[in-house]
């Protein structure tokens, strides 16, 4: 529902002694007035919870010495001005909510003032509200009815003040997501009426000591908390249903089996990654038919738990890190219920064989890492609810079954890294929710089946490191979502013709195959995606259901393994191959790229001036190829540059110097023998000093020749034209031309940026 604007004003104007407003959820999309009269002093509820307000919230609002309850939560608030800390601040109010305004920067000293006067509060929501600065809230016998007091997500820094606060009837603590640190002082253990207790992903540490039989939810994941952690005073919080002690820095050896015992409640149970070490009796008279989500991954596990047959409600289980190994055969009986199983990873550990598996209701499995050996279990071709399949880094052989293509469900299938042969059955008739396809590091062969073309919501398809032939097929191009397509060390050959477009692709690798040809300029175009330069403000990566794609890829020299791909590392490898002709200017337009490799092929012609708008890029390799000229000027502005190989051409003249090429070595240009200047010992000749002219124009004009007919008169230009190429470039020409070119890619290069930035 929508209120117009004007009618709100005209309530907060016109309605003197209004006692309760109220417009909780109604779109308003408006600011509030800058000064709210005082007058309002009957005013006790204030809810505009969730109505796209916007702009300056006033100061004076916190002056209504009537008001009750509070709501300005889940909008686009910020403060117009500082309160004085020694001002008395809603002296009656019972609910304070400010949550999720993102823009509120709400000093810590304001906080410390509301709790010191509001000895009425009983519910405080400042979650995702920038509260900067040390939390010293002033309690004392009279703010004992705080019960409710959520501050995550505030920028909290500092450490929690060691007196005790008198919190008798607190059942509700979030401090989570802060920074703070320092030790956890005994007084948050000790409130009777605590049920909730949220302190993850800060920087506490020290040790842990409580005992709360009324505590139902505890995390304090994600600090520095270690030593010992008592697992019996653990035991005696009888009524938790949430425990999460992960990634920190506990020892010690927890017993699964006699911990399950005693939280006969739990439901949600997290130790992974927090340095205990977990053990099981594989006792099987231990009930817990609650668990939902049991999480135990690096605990040293070294066999599978049977207590996990009790748990006939568990939909969550990871074992991942651990030291299982053996033979592994899931049936329904084996895991709670089975059926209401849906997500199962048991990556990296050391299990040999997998005789079947039937959890119907799986709809994530992930067996990445281990040690299984065999055919593809044909049992998996049932699980009709299957999104993500992970069988990657494993010993698994034989030929993909084409059942495989029957699980229409299916969004992502990784059988990496294994050892299957023969050919990919021509099987995708429904695959629809197909986004990933990996079957790279396998002994693949044939060409593509022409039914991965039905595949249109492909994201990623990597079938490197096999030995497919045939040329690169038409239809790849067809595939709209396309965003890493990776061909490489196969048998591909010919040149590249794609009929449409690869719009949204992000990493393109054909490197070690045997394409020839120009680089066709027109395929360059296409790649719009690379041409955004526009880079995500959160990192992302790509991932299927929360399961990673991770490959190797060569960057900067080496082969980098990368576990989680950021969406924003662009691609372009096309190296060892046999392309031919010049490096199309347009390659400069793809100034997304991170990598650049075009290595070990048979360009010729001069670098182009262009790629000096690539201001992202970290890696590029023109190595091994027939390029010749100097190295364009315009490449010392990329500040981004890592690492540069421009060994084994025919490049000559100067080495350019400034930025980052002050700190390649050696390596990144030896094997040019008429390159000169630092870091190569051949010095430069006066000759060598001398401007060259860099880009070039069909039909043997030079652009430095149509700049100068600019200057002087079309008629004039092109007759100087003529008597130039005529008769060779004096010197003095060329270091004219050679200023006016390096002044015209200037002005080009800021007018691109200009309109970019639009």
């Amino acid at each position: 529902m929508i209120l117009e604007p004007h009618v709100f004003v005209g309530l907060l104007q016109n309605f003197t002694y209004l006692r309760k407003l109220s417009l909780a959820s109604l779109n308003i999309s408006s600011a509030l007035p800058s000064y709210l009269n005082i007058s309002y002093s009957s005013l006790e509820i204030l809810n505009l919870g969730d109505t796209k307000l916007y702009g300056k919230l006033p100061g004076d609002i916190f002056n209504i010495q009537s008001l009750e309850i509070l709501d300005l939560s889940i909008n686009s608030f910020t403060l117009t001005s500082q309160i004085p800390s020694k001002t008395s601040l809603l002296p009656n109010l019972v609910s304070l909510d400010l949550s999720n305004n993102f823009d509120l920067r709400f000093e810590s000293h304001i906080l410390n003032n509301i709790l010191k006067s509001s000895t009425l509060l009983r519910d405080l929501r400042l979650s995702s509200v920038n509260v900067s600065g040390v939390l010293r809230p002033h309690l004392n016998n009279r703010s004992s009815s705080l019960n409710y007091m959520d501050l995550s997500y505030c920028n909290l820094m500092g450490s929690l003040p060691k007196s005790p606060l008198n919190l008798t009837h607190l059942t509700y603590l979030d401090l989570s997501n802060n920074k703070l640190n320092g030790t956890l002082p005994s007084w948050l253990f000790t409130p009777p009426s605590l049920k909730y207790l949220a302190l993850e992903d800060n920087m506490f540490s020290g040790d842990v000591s409580f005992a709360l039989p009324q505590l139902e939810d505890i995390s304090i994941a994600r600090n520095q908390l270690g030593d010992q952690i008592d697992q019996s005073l653990i035991m005696k919080s009888t009524n938790l249903y949430s425990l999460d002690l992960s990634s920190n820095n506990f020892n010690g050896d927890w017993e699964l089996s006699t911990l399950l015992s005693h939280l006969t409640n739990i439901e949600f149970l997290y130790l992974s990654y927090s340095g205990l070490s977990v053990t099981t009796s594989n006792a099987e008279n231990i009930s817990n038919p609650n668990m939902q989500f049991l999480y135990l991954n690096s605990c040293k596990l070294k066999e599978f738990p049977v207590s996990l047959r009790s748990m006939t409600n568990l939909t969550h289980l990871e074992l991942t890190n651990n030291e299982m190994h053996g033979d592994f055969s899931f049936e329904a009986r084996e895991i709670g219920d089975g059926n209401k199983l849906e997500f199962l990873d048991l990556s990296h550990n050391l299990i040999t064989s997998l005789s079947q598996i039937k959890l119907y209701g799986l709809k994530i499995l992930n067996l990445e890492s281990n040690q299984i050996q065999g055919p593809f279990p044909s049992s998996i071709c049932n699980m009709s609810n299957l999104g993500v399949l992970d069988l990657s880094n494993n010993r698994f052989g034989g030929d993909i079954p084409r059942c495989s293509g029957n699980i229409n469900s299916l969004e992502m299938m990784d059988l990496g890294n294994n050892d299957f042969h023969g050919t990919i059955p021509n099987m995708y008739e429904n695959c629809e929710s197909l986004t990933g396809l990996i079957l790279n590091g396998n002994r693949l062969h044939g060409e593509l089946p022409s039914s991965l073309s039905k595949c249109q919501s492909l994201k990623i398809l990597d079938l490197g490191n096999n030995s497919f032939n045939g040329t690169l097929p038409q239809w790849l191009g067809n595939l709209q979502n396309l965003e890493a397509l990776i061909l490489k060390s196969n048998h591909f050959h010919g040149p590249i013709v794609v009929g449409s477009s690869f719009e949204s692709l992000r990493v393109l690798d054909l490197s070690h195959n045997g394409f020839v040809g120009r680089l066709p300029q027109k395929y360059f175009e296409n790649l719009k995606a690379m041409m955004s330069g526009l880079r995500s403000t959160d990192l992302e990566y790509i991932n299927f259901r929360g399961v990673y794609y991770s490959v190797v890829m060569d960057v900067k020299g080496r082969d980098l393994s990368f576990p989680q791909l950021s969406v924003d590392y662009v691609i372009l490898d096309l190296s060892d191959n046999r392309f031919e002709g010049e490096i199309p200017s347009i390659i400069g337009n793809l100034i997304s790229l991170i990598v650049l490799d075009l290595s070990h092929n048979n360009l010729t012609g001069r670098i182009p001036l262009a790629l000096g708008n690539l201001t992202n890029i970290e890696s590029v390799d023109l190595s091994c190829n027939r390029l010749t000229g100097k190295i364009p000027q315009s490449l010392v502005g990329i500040t981004n540059l890592e690492y540069l190989n421009l060994s084994k051409n025919n490049l000559e003249r100067h080495i350019p110097e400034g930025n980052q090429f002050d700190t390649f070595n050696m390596s990144s240009f030896q094997g040019n023998p008429k390159l000169c200047g630092s870091p190569l010992p051949n010095k430069c000749s006066e000759q060598s000093d001398e401007p060259e002219l860099d880009d070039e124009v069909d039909n043997g004009f030079t652009w430095r020749v149509v700049m100068m007919g600019y200057g002087c008169g079309t008629f004039v230009g092109l007759l100087m034209g003529y008597l130039i190429l005529s008769s060779g470039r004096p010197k003095w020409f060329n270091a004219i031309a050679d200023a006016g070119e390096y002044l015209i890619h200037t002005r080009r290069t800021k007018r691109r940026y200009v309109y970019i930035g639009k």
